[in-house]
């Protein structure tokens, strides 16, 4: 079998190593999702969040697992394709390996953003700083959203649409989404002013002006979370 066809095989096998990689990223956004709704009914089952904390940690372990594979094979796929000898492909494969895996430390999947995301919704949950969304018992949080959404307008004024990350203008008070309203700064300069109609804020608006305002950012993701129930 020749080397061409060796790395056909190869290559597909990339190819569905990465679709497992994007199933990997779903089972974190699924953890963070379960997570949310776990602890806004029982936030003080802290077994509970231990287990959820270890099945994030395992998704971070198997993504670093699987890119340190695919790594090692690019690289042993690279080195064939320059030498002219036979090579012992699966030796080669062991030794980058190893050589990759020499370098993990444990402290490292507790430094991943969807870890590091999930510790800190958790936390903000554990320890509300405020709500938009009205009593905060765990019987009621649905029941408080439907009653609150047509109280806050959570669509950026710029770009229409749901914010992700709120902020807010500290001058005249209005909310933007946080990367819409960087957009619109970068292209508009000092004529960035307020995009909300009849504000009286002649300022400029510039990005030390915006303040991130993380309750309402907390009642987009409920909302968000309540609005997914109800289509499941």
């Amino acid at each position: 079998m020749s080397s061409r066809t060796h790395f056909g095989v190869v290559d597909q096998a990339m190819k569905s190593m990465k679709t497992v990689e994007e199933y990997i990223k779903v089972g974190m956004e699924t953890t963070l999702d379960v997570g949310m709704d776990f602890v806004e009914h029982d936030k003080d089952n802290e077994k509970q969040i231990d287990e959820l904390r270890s099945v994030m940690k395992d998704y971070v372990r198997m993504e670093r697992d699987l890119q340190q594979f695919m790594e090692a094979v690019e690289c042993v796929k690279s080195t064939a394709t320059k030498k002219n000898e036979p090579l012992d492909l699966e030796k080669e494969l062991d030794n980058k390996l190893l050589e990759l895996k020499q370098t993990n430390k444990d402290a490292e999947l507790t430094q991943h953003e969807k870890y590091v995301d999930l510790i800190d919704k958790v936390n903000e949950m554990q320890q509300p700083e405020g709500s938009y969304a009205g009593p905060a018992t765990s019987t009621q949080i649905d029941e408080d959203i439907a009653m609150t959404q047509p109280e806050v307008n959570t669509r950026c004024p710029y770009t229409g649409k749901d914010m992700i990350n709120p902020v807010k203008n500290s001058y005249c008070g209005h909310h933007y989404d946080k990367e819409g309203i960087s957009h619109y700064i970068k292209i508009k300069g000092r004529k960035a002013k307020c995009p909300v109609g009849g504000c009286g804020n002649d300022k400029p608006i510039e990005l030390s002006d915006l303040i991130e305002d993380k309750d309402l950012k907390k009642f987009i993701d409920r909302k968000n979370r309540h609005n997914k129930k109800i289509k499941n």
